[in-house]
């Protein structure tokens, strides 16, 4: 299952968004502001997709790579993070730096929402797989 975000937005945020590098930086930056209601969820979908390697904590993030085209709405970019991992059972925590993570998106304009698709690769494991 991929994860996906959908983000409502505010007039003004639209219009920092066009099709250059800084603009598209300074428009992710301002949605997923640290601490942030949107960053909050965007860093629970990343600790999911990462799951699979131990109990992992997002330490940072940044976006690059970012591709828009304003005609269709549609864009890309990549998320580059640190990750901590915590094993609970040996006491021990693992820090990988520069882990990365691939991210479509989708604008509607009329409707002022930004639909949001990570990497097909996440984990869509549940606690009931445990048992």
């Amino acid at each position: 299952m991929i994860n996906s975000l959908q983000i409502k937005l505010h007039k003004g945020q639209l219009d920092e968004l066009k099709d250059e590098p800084a603009s598209l930086l300074n428009f992710l930056n301002i949605i997923f502001e640290p601490l942030s209601a949107n960053y909050e969820q965007l860093k629970y979908a990343l600790e999911r997709e990462f799951r699979p390697e131990g109990s992992p904590e997002v330490v940072s993030l940044n976006f690059d790579r970012i591709k828009f085209d304003q005609n269709t709405g549609q864009g890309s970019f990549r998320i580059v993070l640190d990750i901590d991992y915590a094993f609970g059972c040996e006491d021990l925590v693992t820090h990988k730096k520069n882990q990365t993570s691939e991210w479509t998106f989708i604008v509607d304009y009329k409707l002022l929402i930004i639909n949001l698709y990570s990497s097909p690769f996440t984990d869509s494991r549940t606690t009931f797989d445990e048992f």
